[in-house]
């Protein structure tokens, strides 16, 4: 199939329309909470203070200083504005993927295949918008074992059945996690929402995954091997970004922790890929941003040289979900000597 001009010009007119689409009212209403916080109230009062003091110092032949009372006290509001713009950002990221997700999707529909109805499209084994039943097995194959019904039971001695009932429902109808918490919340109320995400997430990621082995083999004679990749942000811990473009056999699953982001890329035979290591992408980083990632105590070990990244990932069994990787503490990896960094931390 050729892809000529008319579909490039489609192509663009079918972004335009996914940026123009529920992603604008997703993403302008946190856009317009942060302009009105940024120009408004505290920040507002705080400007208008700091210049009158410029003025004021400036009539006298004196500038300002950075321990002018003045100029700390708009400096600290600032900073706890743009931590609450900061969670508005967080807050909304969810939507706005799950909104990306959902627009590409029809756009990716519009583009395959064009001119072939679903009927067709399904005589020819395509479909869309169908759950995957290799996950979907492996999510009640999670939810039918003891150990879950366990880990439900520290929350509610007669929920069980709600709980399974909505992740099942939800992982077929392609919820996210945060929606079948809300649903879960909603109808268990003893359930806290945190950990109804963090199971829910954790299911799903899990799911995920089991299904992807039986997928991957199941291409055996055109794939190789897979390699780990983890998300490289300042919210991936040092255990995922160690094991970061670790190559894994066809039937290894990524092994996680809960809430985990780390997925991975198959290799076609004979197809090689270069990947940089997750050390070699922390070290390319500033110091300052290690800093951040790591913590201080850690950081300050790794640069006095008696731990290293790779000794972070520490692998575990979970009751549920089998065997899971962790970031190791320092004391784990250093017993008393860990004291030492701690304490100047």
């Amino acid at each position: 199939m050729s892809f000529d001009v008319a579909d490039a010009l489609r192509t663009a007119q079918l972004v335009r329309e996914l940026m123009e689409a529920q992603y604008t009212g997703a993403a302008g209403r946190v856009l317009q909470e942060i302009a009105g916080n940024s120009s408004s109230g505290i920040m507002q009062r705080r400007l208008r203070e700091l210049n009158a003091e410029a003025a004021r110092l400036a009539g006298l032949g004196e500038r300002l200083d950075p321990q002018n009372p003045m100029l700390r006290a708009a400096v600290a509001d600032f900073n706890d504005v743009m931590m609450v713009n900061g969670r508005a950002v967080a807050g909304a990221a969810d939507d706005i993927q799950r909104i990306a997700v959902d627009e590409a999707g029809q756009l990716v529909r519009q583009l395959a295949l064009p001119g072939l109805d679903d009927r067709a499209l399904a005589q020819i084994g395509v479909g869309w918008n169908v759950p995957d039943p290799e996950a979907v097995n492996a999510l009640v194959g999670f939810v039918d074992d003891p150990a879950w019904a366990a880990q439900l039971a520290q929350y509610s001695d007669d929920g069980a059945a709600i709980i399974n009932n909505i992740a099942v429902r939800g992982f077929v109808e392609g919820w996210g996690p945060q929606r079948m918490a809300r649903e879960i919340t909603s109808a268990v109320e003893s359930v806290p929402l945190g950990q109804a995400d963090n199971l829910m997430r954790t299911l799903q990621i899990r799911s995920s995954e089991r299904a992807a082995v039986v997928h991957r083999l199941a291409n055996a004679d055109i794939l190789e091997s897979h390699i780990r990749i983890a998300a490289l942000d300042d919210r991936t811990c040092l255990a995922c970004i160690a094991l970061h473009g670790t190559e894994l056999k066809l039937d290894e699953q990524v092994v996680d922790h809960h809430r985990g982001r780390c997925t991975s890329i198959s290799i076609v035979t004979g197809r090689g890929r270069e990947m940089q290591s997750g050390e070699e992408w922390f070290e390319a980083q500033p110091e300052d941003r290690q800093r951040l990632i790591a913590g201080h105590a850690n950081f300050e070990a790794m640069q006095a040289g008696v731990v290293r990244l790779r000794d972070f990932p520490e692998r575990y069994d979970d009751p549920v979900f089998g065997e899971m990787v962790r970031e190791a503490s320092l004391s784990s990896r250093l017993g008393e000597e860990a004291r030492e960094y701690y304490r100047h931390g």
